[in-house]
């Protein structure tokens, strides 16, 4: 995620993991003088930096032109990565309604697509929280959107 600090100015970036994950810090001089001078290191920064133009791109059009299960699992995955930074849990708080405005639709077509996803085992409701139990699974619905 850092090719955009080593390729310009570093963008202030917060950064969580959802399931285990292994970081590693690079010193950002160390990576430029390398990339200045090993032409693989440069092409590896430039794979990392379009992959983040891709998935920024790739982000507008679920918001936009996913269907209704597609947004509804992105809402829900971002809403929750923000809450587990400050509760410890993957849980959104947020009424129907609010989650209906967010993603462009009704509280009764979100209340039909909540409905199969508890069904699936994936969340869990009460009035007012959404628990994410199966955070995979609604990456897999995001995953599988295609224009």
């Amino acid at each position: 995620m850092g090719g955009a600090a080593i390729a310009g100015n570093a963008p202030w970036t917060f950064v969580q993991a959802i399931t285990e994950a292994t970081v590693t810090i690079l010193h950002r001089d160390n990576v430029r003088a390398l990339a200045e001078e090993e032409v693989e290191v440069a092409m590896a920064i430039a794979t990392q930096l379009s992959r983040r133009v891709s998935d920024a791109c790739r982000l507008v059009a679920i918001r936009s032109l996913g269907s209704i299960r597609e947004r509804v699992a992105y809402d829900l995955l971002d809403r929750a990565g923000h809450s587990q930074a400050v509760i410890g849990r993957l849980e959104v708080t947020a009424t129907q309604a609010q989650l209906a405005d967010s993603i462009g639709s009704s509280r009764e077509v979100l209340s039909r697509a909540l409905a199969e996803l508890r069904a699936a085992g994936t969340v869990e409701t009460a009035p007012g929280v959404v628990r994410i139990l199966k955070p995979q699974k609604l990456a897999a619905i995001v995953n599988a959107f295609v224009i």
